[in-house]
This record gives structure tokens, sequence and C-alpha cells, in this order.
């Protein structure tokens, strides 16, 4: 059960990199926010590579206990992983968001 939860935990990294990345190429380099008030694409990208690069770290970590013989460990820090990651993006959005309403504040 490793294995796929492996898989899992690097699908789950990847693909909110690639969407935000996608979102900060179309963007252009050094895009201004689109108002007062919007998300800076540069911090969620980063709060987003960080935190992947962390979940694709996990996800090789969970392989090799795995392969070593140790299961039960390896899905345990697997889905823990997981589940911190999703509360690190949680926290990231209400940090971001939070950072987005108080520069329109000084803009007004």
């Amino acid at each position: 059960m490793f294995g796929p939860l492996s898989l899992l935990l690097v699908a789950t990294a990847l693909f909110p990199a690639g969407v935000v990345g996608r979102r900060v190429r179309a963007a252009g380099p050094g895009a201004p926010a689109a108002g007062p008030g919007a998300f800076d694409l540069e911090q969620v990208q980063g709060f987003v590579f960080i935190g992947s690069g962390a979940l694709v770290l996990l996800g090789v970590a969970v392989l090799v206990l795995g392969l070593t013989g140790r299961p039960g460990p390896a899905e345990a820090m697997g889905v823990l992983g997981l589940v911190a990651y999703l509360v690190y993006l949680g926290v990231a959005v209400v940090l971001i968001a939070r950072t987005a309403r108080r520069g329109a504040r000084r803009a007004a």
C-alpha cells in the first residue's frame, strides 16, 4: 500500500505546482496584481513550490521506508504528511489573503 500512497503524494505535490507555474507564466514575469486585494502570484508560487518540494521528498521517503520492510510507519508518515500539506496550503492561503487585504487598505 505504500507504493500507491507514495505515488499519490507525488501527484498531489505536482498538480498544484503545475497549475500555479502555468498561471504565473501566463501572467508574465513581474506582472502586477489584478487590483487591490488580489493575490500576489509570486507569493502563491513560493508557498506552493516549497510545499510541493517537501511533499515530493516525503513521497520518496515513504517509498524508501516501505521498501526497507516497514510498511506500517511508511503509510502513517505518508497520510500524516498529506494532511500536513493540505493544512499548510490552507494556512498559506489565509496568510496571502490577509497580506493582500492589508496592502489594499494601505493603498486606499
